[in-house]
């Protein structure tokens, strides 16, 4: 048994600064047309736009246009980021569409339709939030906000009340008022992905993947039908993607949600944000070997455009240092996890919330090394900072807590693991409410150091709570689920109560089947459980075949070094000896 400590948040790069547009060129090969319009579609007049990391400068004339050289070498379907540089007088204008600034360059040809529509609104104005257009700006901002950022099913997903507030401010309006508006809009409209927009806000992914998916599938057969707007066409195609990604994804749908993020990456194939998204996806689905060249080259990406000492370089370095780390490469991941720390000390400060989430994960790679000697300084200043950035109550100082309480149980210091943990439960249940899957991570980890001091009456009740809050939440087939029913089916084990676990077992194994398909290596955790169990009763025969397949799933996705691999292989030869014994 073990903990499942929190493991903090790596947010992923968004290399959007500001307000960005992007914008396709017309006829003239290197250079773009703009139409800036307000929500009600009239021009807007003497707004001054520029083409990020390119020179120069127009404002926008009376008919809203204005005409940019973007280089020679831009090609039909590039992405180019623009920026608002100033607005008119007495004006501070915002963008509204495209929501994520970015737009294909359309083909050369000289059509009238050789442009991109730029819609603005001025801020502050709570007009607005009639627009339909503007609410889903709004919501898919927020939405991609919320998304996981990071491959681990232990992480405190991004607070949405944070990203309501971020964005709200953003349009100089009220996160209240943004909040009503964004539901009460979701319910009237009869768009597709307008309506997913509204329910993935509101964190009913099976739902809003529903609404998604029928808004991908419109959205592909109005691109083949329809060639004449093929650029805008496929926009809408990749961001109906990738949202369906995102609800997959909190769905536990791993292998569905790569296949989306997938699509969205076809159309954006240089995107760092998507290429991350779809890695981690790929990651939490046990496909570590796609996974790994995506990260890289987000990572080359991020370091060209940005430069090697960037923020955002620091988080692509961590999310590929969590692979390797998964894969059970710690020399290779350590050196990574070293200079993405580095990186934000220098270039954040020393006290930086992100300084916290880079000491996190060098320190859960020692401890998984075993060296709790280097981690725990490590937990422990993290907590520290954390505590003074965002106060001793907030839910984001939880999982330090939990990791330096997994670090403490590993040391076999149950009284000093022990507060930490009922300390981190506290916080969640009081921040997200008493059924939210996070309490139920806290509630195993409780459970857990209470059976890890046998103390079974205690443990049960929680694994039991937990099991029903993330039913309840998640629903009955999600992984978080066959967690829980491991915990609870190895404190029953443990108890002697074989006929208990047994069903509790073979449940978690068909869900992660499922959900995680055949070869993943939590499937390969489920059948040696299971065979744990079937050894226990003396069933020697059932439980060959199963610990034969653990071996060869981690065999293949971790490689025969990695030390889960090895200890199946030693499961194995033990039951070996046990089966010889009893021969004789």
């Amino acid at each position: 048994m073990r903990l499942y400590p929190f493991r903090a948040l790596i947010p992923i790069a968004c290399l959007v600064a500001g307000l960005s547009l992007v914008l396709p060129c017309r006829a003239e090969h290197g250079f773009a047309l703009v139409l800036v319009q307000d929500v009600q579609h009239h021009p807007v007049r003497g707004v001054e736009i520029g083409i990020e990391g390119f020179g120069g400068s127009k404002l926008t004339g009376d008919d809203g246009k204005a005409q940019l050289a973007v280089g020679a070498g831009t090609k039909e379907g590039d992405w180019l980021p623009m920026a608002i540089l100033h607005s008119p007088p007495g004006k501070d204008l915002v963008m509204i569409s495209p929501w994520d600034s970015r737009s294909q360059v359309p083909s050369f040809e000289d059509k009238p339709e050789n442009f991109i529509r730029l819609v603005v609104v001025q801020r502050g104005d709570r007009a607005a939030l009639e627009s339909g257009s503007v609410l889903a700006s709004l919501a898919a901002k927020i939405n991609k906000a919320n998304a996981p950022k990071l491959a681990d099913k232990s992480t405190l997903p991004q607070d949405p009340k944070e990203n309501l507030v971020a964005v709200a401010k953003q349009y100089g309006l009220g996160p209240d008022e943004v909040d009503q508006a964004i539901r009460i809009w979701g319910a009237k409209t009869t768009d597709p992905y307008e309506a997913g927009l509204a329910t993935l806000y509101e964190q009913d992914f099976p739902k809003a993947s529903a609404q998604l998916q029928d808004s991908l599938r419109q959205r592909e057969e109005k691109l083949t039908a329809d060639q004449k707007t093929v650029a805008a066409d496929q926009k809408q195609v990749a961001d109906a993607a990738f949202f369906l990604g995102r609800s997959l994804y909190r769905q536990g749908k791993y292998r569905e949600s790569a296949q989306a993020y997938g699509r969205c990456l076809q159309i954006r194939p240089d995107d760092p944000v998507v290429l991350n998204n779809t890695a981690l996806s790929l990651q939490q689905s046990g496909d570590y070997d796609r996974a790994a060249p995506l990260l890289l080259r987000a990572l080359a990406i991020n370091e060209k455009a940005l430069g090697p000492d960037d923020s955002h370089v620091a988080t692509d370095l961590n999310n590929l240092a969590e692979l390797l780390n998964a894969k059970g490469d710690y020399a290779g991941a350590e050196p990574l996890y070293r200079r993405a720390l580095m990186i934000d000390e220098k270039a954040l400060g020393l006290d930086h919330p992100d300084v916290a989430t880079d000491l996190n994960n060098l320190a859960k790679l020692l401890y998984e090394k075993g060296d709790y000697a280097g981690a725990e300084p490590l937990y422990r200043r993290a907590l520290a900072i954390d505590e003074k950035a965002l106060g001793p109550d907030h839910p984001g100082v939880a999982p330090e807590l939990n990791n330096l309480a997994a670090l403490l149980y590993g040391k076999g210091d149950y009284s000093g693991a022990e507060p930490l943990c009922r300390r981190a439960l506290a916080i969640d249940e009081k921040a997200l409410g008493p059924d939210h899957p996070d309490v139920a991570t806290g509630l195993n980890n409780l459970a857990t150091l209470l059976y890890g001091k046998r103390d079974y009456a205690g443990a049960e009740p929680l694994y039991r709570r937990a099991l029903s809050i993330d039913e309840k939440a998640l629903g009955p087939d999600h992984p978080d689920v066959a967690r829980d029913l491991n915990n609870l089916a190895d404190l029953l084990e443990d108890k002697g109560d074989y006929a208990g676990a047994e069903p509790l077992f073979r449940r978690a194994l068909a869900i992660d089947e499922k959900a995680l398909g055949p070869d993943h290596p939590g499937v390969a955790i489920d059948l040696d459980n299971l065979a744990a169990l079937l050894y226990g009763k003396g069933d020697y025969a059932g439980a060959e075949p199963l610990l034969r397949r653990a071996l060869s799933i981690d065999e293949k996705a971790l490689g025969s070094d990695h030390p889960t691999t090895k200890i199946y292989q030693a499961n194995l030869d033990a039951l070996h000896e046990a089966e010889k014994k009893k021969e004789k």
